[in-house]
């Protein structure tokens, strides 16, 4: 009986290496090249048609291009420790619009993709009848 039962065990154990080397699908990594570590206002950001970016929190990225457009991006997951950090690189695709941006990684590696960027709609500054901006109250 003994012998039986290390026998229908001894094919079951080939059986079960072979389905853990097979080859299931992947969640596809986010593509795109990453830019270096960059601080929100540096020289460099530019390069990206970036001006500067802040988090007001983890789930959330502002980012004002070169143009003065303002961004909102959207992590599909909390991306946690985005709040705490003053360096972010961008994962891009060449040319670089901020439209396109798939993600940031943060200083330790942690990568966390967008869900959404979506261009936010800017009120422009009320007009005087000499047509001089003016402030509102």
């Amino acid at each position: 009986m003994k012998t039986l039962s290390l026998w229908r065990l001894g094919w079951l154990a080939p059986a079960a290496l072979a389905a853990c080397a097979a080859n299931h699908p992947q969640v596809p990594a986010t593509a795109g090249k990453v830019t270096p570590q960059m601080r929100s206002g540096s020289p460099e950001l530019r390069t990206y048609q970036l001006a500067d970016w802040i988090a007001p929190d983890d789930r959330t990225l502002i980012v004002n291009s070169v143009d003065r457009s303002l961004f909102r991006a959207r992590f599909k997951h909390q991306c946690t420790g985005l709040r705490l950090v003053d360096t972010i690189a961008f994962i891009v695709e060449t040319p670089p619009q901020v439209e396109k941006y798939q993600g940031v990684v943060l200083p330790n590696g942690t990568r966390c993709a967008f869900t959404s960027v979506t261009r936010l709609e800017t009120a422009a500054p009320a007009r005087s009848k000499d047509g001089a901006a003016t402030e509102n109250p």
